[in-house]
């Protein structure tokens, strides 16, 4: 943990670092300070270090540091470590990993005393901060030893891949072209759009099989599908906190939003879904029900989008049939993109009122309250944004509705960092690299 405060602190001073754990509370200690002498003044981190100080004072809420809580499943992944488990708990480097620390530790010098002096003492001066600068992922060497082994690593060129290397290799190259077609570092968003909404392209050694880009695809097709459902619950959860005394009845509840669309009872589930589509195809209409439900400011506007988000994920389904059972075969009770159009197709001939009405009554507001129940029974969290009480359900709290992270971004951030992109887009690095078989 003090490690991990130092390499804030030292990511922070200067020109600062993204994308490391810690920087917000950093920046905090450095900007109370602006201004001192850098030889006099003394940063004292192992206040905000300890797992015992006050949640409000830490560098991260998380006790275990960013290790524990984001670091070693990834580094796992990599291949970097062994994780720990209940005979041994502590984490262990790999040979890959060693040769890298190696090259890392030849790299800093005396640097890494002046590093390991300031952790065991718990502070550091401004000074040592602006001489510890070497460190920082920004100021790796272009074509040095170290700067090779990342590259390797991050891009799964090891003699003996793993899968796990050969998948995180076929999104990185996926990433540099669509860095290269833009002309400039993409966000994680456009990445997924666009794979989202691309034909599927299979790689050479990818033949016959699911490629990495269609994976993609389904990955946004399940975060689409979520994004609806809780999107269709946030309203919801308005709807209650405004209600007198914050209590509705199920039923009540139900109606409410059923009002706010009125589908038609006179078509079919499968009728009414396709005339939410538009000419252009399934990737296009998710793409712009999607920003339609991001955007709208209205109840009804919102209920509107997600539902037509939910129609136009259901065709776009239908060209991932084998992947969806494939990648999503888990029990019933685990709720996915799979389970949702199981449901939906099965109900293709009745009325759209009906099917709308069982997507917000059993899908989405009775589905929030049995998985909350398990976890509080289960798991002793209290995760309820809606209680039951004597017959009525009573508003609780909110959540805030948002896409997930697959730490595409990151990936980005990491190829900066080895400097293979820049915000021109590709370098000759990285176009080197697309080049290789």
């Amino acid at each position: 943990r003090r490690c991990e405060t130092l390499f804030a602190l030292i990511c922070c001073r200067g020109d600062p670092e993204l994308g490391v754990a810690g920087i917000d509370w950093a920046q905090r200690q450095l900007s109370a300070i602006e201004g001192q002498s850098a030889e006099s003044t003394i940063v004292d981190f192992s206040i905000g270090a300890d797992p015992a100080t006050e949640e409000s004072k830490r560098y991260l809420r998380n006790k275990g540091g960013a290790f524990g809580g984001i670091y070693a499943t990834q580094m796992s992944e990599m291949g970097l470590i062994h994780l720990g488990d209940q005979q041994n708990p502590i984490s262990v480097c790999t040979v890959r990993a060693l040769r890298l620390a190696e090259v890392f530790g030849s790299q800093l010098g005396d640097l890494a005393d002046v590093f390991l002096t300031a952790v065991q003492a718990g502070q550091v001066s401004l000074l040592d901060l602006d001489r510890l600068a070497p460190i920082k992922p920004s100021a790796i060497i272009a074509d040095g030893e170290e700067h090779h082994l990342l590259a390797e690593i991050l891009l799964g060129k090891a003699d003996a891949p793993t899968s796990a290397d050969i998948t995180r290799r076929r999104t990185m190259l996926m990433l540099l072209r669509l860095t290269d077609a833009r002309k400039g570092i993409p966000r994680s968003e456009d990445a997924k759009w666009e794979w989202f909404s691309a034909e599927p392209v299979a790689t050479p050694d990818e033949a016959g099989t699911e490629g990495v880009q269609a994976l993609w695809s389904l990955y946004q097709a399940c975060d689409l599908m979520r994004l609806a459902y809780e999107n269709i619950l946030s309203v919801a959860l308005s709807l209650l906190e405004t209600a007198p005394s914050r209590r509705l009845t199920l039923d009540a509840l139900v109606g409410r939003l059923m009002s706010l669309i009125d589908p038609p009872s006179n078509l079919s589930w499968q009728v009414y879904a396709g005339s939410l589509m538009a000419d252009d195809g399934a990737a296009a209409s998710a793409k712009r029900a999607a920003t339609a439900m991001s955007d709208a400011t209205e109840q009804e506007d919102q209920v509107r989008a997600s539902v037509s988000l939910i129609a136009a994920l259901l065709a776009k389904a239908s060209d991932m049939t084998d992947l969806m059972d494939a990648s999503l075969n888990a029990a019933e009770h685990f709720q996915s993109l799979r389970t949702e159009v199981q449901f939906l197709k099965s109900r293709s001939a009745e009325s759209a009122g009906s099917v709308v009405e069982a997507i917000i009554r059993d899908r989405i507001l009775k589905r929030h309250l049995w998985v909350a129940s398990r976890k509080f029974r289960n798991q002793k969290a209290y995760t309820f944004l809606m209680e039951p009480e004597d017959g009525v359900l009573r508003y609780r709290d909110d959540f805030s509705v948002s896409p997930s992270s697959p730490r595409l971004d990151q990936a980005l951030r990491f190829l900066r960092d080895i400097k293979f992109v820049d915000s021109e887009g590709l370098t000759d690095l990285g176009r080197n690299e697309l080049a290789t078989p």
